[in-house]
């Protein structure tokens, strides 16, 4: 039986903040693209010598430039405690630095509390569409909550470890399922075209298509789902994690 074929073309995620000469400068960010942003404040972080004032440059110019982006997902969430804790940081950390202590104090505790609930609310939340809706949210609000920790001159490494335990959730829990069709023709080499299908909800879906041969009265050959899985983590945030978690591992050392 034949299918027709939907191939989904993925860029590869590039970096979004750049240090040069000790400025920040933003590319136009996506949320898919944070595993470069939090991958790049807990490097400056635990890198010393002005690390903190890096940190701060450079989530406070991603959030900018991807703002409403996060405010959109911020807006999807159905926990309320969550959109709640999750917006006031956003919206607040640009002011970080200005905050008196009697506001500075409070938006930290807020952050790391936030930072703690979001991983509590992936592993209760039920729906898949809403985990992954957190799960891209998860690197914004720890990255937050690590610089305002870090600006009080507390350790960030439990809310580094809280994050990679979040994000090794995330990345066993958001594994698409696939299928596979083969296209049988007549031809006499039995080499046939395989349509591989992925999809992790509605709408989130990646192809792959190959020539496989399979003779007459042989079991059938193994096809791979690698590409097509690929295909579909780069649209949620199971490629975030998959992405950030191995330099996240050697920063924690």
């Amino acid at each position: 039986m034949k299918s027709s074929l939907s191939r989904v073309v993925v860029a590869a995620v590039a970096a979004i903040v750049i240090t040069v000469s000790g400025t920040a400068r933003p590319v136009q960010a996506s949320v898919a693209q944070w595993a470069a942003v939090v991958v790049s404040v807990v490097q400056s972080l635990s890198g010393g010598d002005g690390g903190l004032e890096r940190a701060k440059r450079e989530i406070i110019a991603a959030v900018e430039n991807s703002k409403q982006e996060i405010l959109d997902h911020i807006d999807a969430i159905a926990a309320a405690d969550v959109e709640a804790c999750t917006q006031a940081a956003v919206t607040k950390v640009a002011q970080i630095d200005s905050m008196p202590g009697s506001l500075l104090g409070p938006f930290v505790n807020g952050a790391v509390d936030c930072a703690y609930l979001s991983t509590s609310y992936f592993n209760a939340v039920q729906g898949l569409p809403a985990a992954d809706n957190i799960g891209k949210l998860m690197g914004v609000i720890y990255s937050i909550a690590m610089v305002g920790y870090a600006k009080y001159g507390l350790s960030t490494t439990a809310l580094l470890d809280s994050l990679v335990g979040g994000y090794h959730a995330v990345v066993a829990r958001l594994v698409p399922a696939c299928s596979h069709d083969w296209m049988f023709d007549d031809n006499p080499r039995h080499i046939y075209e395989v349509t591989v299908t992925c999809q992790l909800y509605p709408g989130i879906v990646g192809t792959d298509t190959m020539l496989k041969g399979w003779l007459p009265g042989r079991p059938e050959p193994a096809i791979p789902y690698t590409a097509a899985i690929a295909a579909v983590d780069a649209q949620t945030s199971r490629g975030v994690a998959i992405a950030a978690l191995p330099q996240l591992l050697a920063a924690r050392g």
